[in-house]
């Protein structure tokens, strides 16, 4: 564990008094960055329904029918989602996506099968920052603003339950909200918008992994990709040097089982990667996510950073050189040069601390208090967050502040125990 990790450790052992913890659990993998991509041993995960044994389809609406696309970006005009379902009354449950993750990501199935286990209808929705809701659901194309994010997502939850009631005779009893990583922020906007709209009237919502301040997380990450390793001066020979260390692992164990291999044995041989070396592979993740975003808020927007304005994009344009050049902008170069831009314009006098501060949970930090159906779900060793970060979730939730002592973020979300303290709080009563 880096000097930083230990150090937010210490500090969270001073408040510990203050936390109501979830139970302790057996999670065995420390270190933050090994849990993050490793996740759950599978004697370990919570049992849930095979794929093939949910009652699910994907299904897609209209939100944006003014919306006009190149042919090349044709498949994304409606939003796509995933239901599951059951042909009893039922609770709806909302899942949304982390960052830059679509409505299909491994993470999001698994959650899908727990909550349908357990009695609820599900939609799963993509990030906002994914680029199928950017071309076919965010208004203005430059997803990241807590608020505008927010109702992005309202339209389309409303057009989606809708849609889901209409195809499958939906009975739906309540509705309940849930996100992982940047989707857990978007859900805590949501949940705050909808209290003024007053349509859903969420009956609990879950906070998985949330950051406190987005654009302080963004920078940790970003920080992730650039992290240096000797001998290594570009990504194309870390990936060589990766692909060094396995070979070299497969070739002294006789193995050739990567799966297992690679975050396990090879972990406890003299191939184990660093610190560094996972932090790296974390970051590079995140980096195609940023690229992503980057180029279809460019295209979206007609900025012509990536892809000029005036070019049309068929279905047979190869995107790869323009994706290309989006890989040297990440989070940060996003927020710097699209985002920025466009919130100063239309907030005049104010700073990109401001902006900010609107798109943190600070800023609803009254009705995450106040609110006793919506609890955040983390890990102390988390690196996405500060010491402050975790000191704002402790007093600011309570006994709904859910913190477990590894899994760095979201490493343990399959683990047996912390899914049954989800399922504790998604199912309880909601008229407490």
């Amino acid at each position: 564990m880096n000097r930083y990790l230990r150090y937010l450790c210490i500090s969270l052992a001073a408040l510990a008094s203050h936390v109501a913890q979830a139970d302790e659990t057996p999670y065995p993998i420390t270190n933050p960055f090994l849990a993050t991509i490793v996740g759950t041993p599978p004697q370990l995960v919570a049992p849930v329904p095979a794929e093939t044994d949910v009652r699910q389809t994907d299904l897609s609406v209209t939100v944006l029918p003014e919306r006009h696309l190149p042919p090349a970006l044709s498949r994304y005009r409606d939003l796509h989602y995933r239901l599951a379902w059951h042909n009893e009354p039922a609770p709806l449950v909302f899942l949304i996506a982390g960052t830059g993750s679509g409505y299909s990501s491994p993470r999001l199935d698994y959650l899908k099968r727990v909550f349908w286990q357990a009695g609820m209808h599900v939609i799963v929705l993509s990030s906002p920052t994914n680029h199928d809701f950017i071309a076919a659901a965010s208004r203005s194309g430059l997803p990241g603003l807590g608020l505008s994010d927010a109702r992005d997502l309202h339209s389309a939850m409303s057009l989606a339950a809708e849609h889901a009631r209409k195809r499958k005779k939906l009975q739906i009893t309540e509705y309940r909200l849930a996100g992982f990583s940047l989707g857990a922020l978007n859900a805590a906007f949501v949940a705050h918008l909808d209290q003024s709209l007053q349509q859903f009237d969420f009956t609990r919502t879950l906070l998985l992994n949330p950051p406190v301040d987005l654009y302080a997380s963004i920078q940790r990450l970003d920080a992730l990709a650039r992290t240096q390793l000797d001998g290594v001066s570009s990504g194309e020979s870390f990936y060589e040097h990766i692909f060094e260390k396995l070979a070299r692992y497969f070739a002294e164990s006789g193995g050739t089982d990567i799966e297992s291999g690679l975050f396990h044995g090879i972990q406890s041989s003299d191939s184990a990667l660093t610190d560094a070396e996972l932090a790296m592979l974390i970051g590079a993740v995140f980096r195609f996510a940023a690229a992503d975003l980057n180029f279809m808020a460019d295209l979206i927007t007609e900025g012509g950073r990536y892809a000029p304005a005036d070019e049309t994009l068929k279905v047979s344009t190869s995107l790869t050189p323009y994706l290309r050049r989006a890989l040297f902008c990440d989070f940060s170069c996003y927020l710097e040069t699209q985002l920025w831009p466009v919130w100063t314009d239309a907030n005049q006098g104010k700073t990109i601390d401001d902006m900010a501060w609107d798109t943190s949970l600070y800023s609803i930090t009254s009705f995450l208090r106040d609110n006793p159906h919506i609890a955040a779900l983390t890990n102390a060793d988390d690196f996405i967050l500060s010491a402050d970060n975790y000191r704002f979730i402790a007093e600011t939730f309570g006994e709904r502040a859910l913190i477990y002592p590894h899994g760095g973020h979201g490493g343990n979300l399959q683990h047996r125990d912390v899914v049954a303290t989800m399922l504790q709080f998604m199912e309880g009563d909601s008229h407490d």
